[in-house]
């Protein structure tokens, strides 16, 4: 068999296609790992998004979210002056899945939360509360470091 221009140019392109086929079955069994998974309604709700960060902007003071080392715990703590009526703190991490949990946050605008179980490493927080009449919403991250 006598190689030539032809026969190189043939067999590029086989290896093109190879490599093409190769990289989209890769690509489809890999998980994109969204931060949200119902990014869609987050969407559609912007707007009472945007008017809750708005509303937490105006705040003088902003909640507070620290991990403690001793207590292996996160404490949530908000402004003693703001009268908390409900809301909700939603914990996630986007490297993996299944770990996200939220928790009700009650009137006395304190809690701490148990890391014994939790993964070390950044964990998302996203406080969402209404106190005084006024819907508020903050984000903010924590690194948890367990022993």
């Amino acid at each position: 068999m006598k190689f030539n221009w032809g026969t190189g140019i043939a067999l590029f392109y086989g290896a093109f296609v190879l490599a093409m086929v190769g990289i989209v079955i890769a690509s489809r069994s890999h998980d994109p790992g969204l931060m949200q998974k119902d990014y869609y309604n987050l969407d559609l709700n912007y707007q009472e998004r945007l008017e809750k960060k708005q509303n937490t902007a105006a705040l003088k003071d902003l909640p507070q979210v620290h991990f403690l080392a001793p207590s292996q715990t996160v404490l949530v703590q908000f402004p003693k002056e703001m009268n908390i009526a409900s809301g909700s703190a939603k914990f996630y991490r986007p490297s993996t899945t299944g770990d996200d949990f939220t928790v009700k946050i009650d009137q006395s605008g304190t809690f701490d939360i148990p890391t014994a179980k939790l993964a070390s490493g950044i964990w998302y927080v996203e406080l969402d509360w209404e106190a005084g009449g006024k819907k508020y919403y903050w984000e903010t991250s924590v690194f948890i470091t367990n022993a």
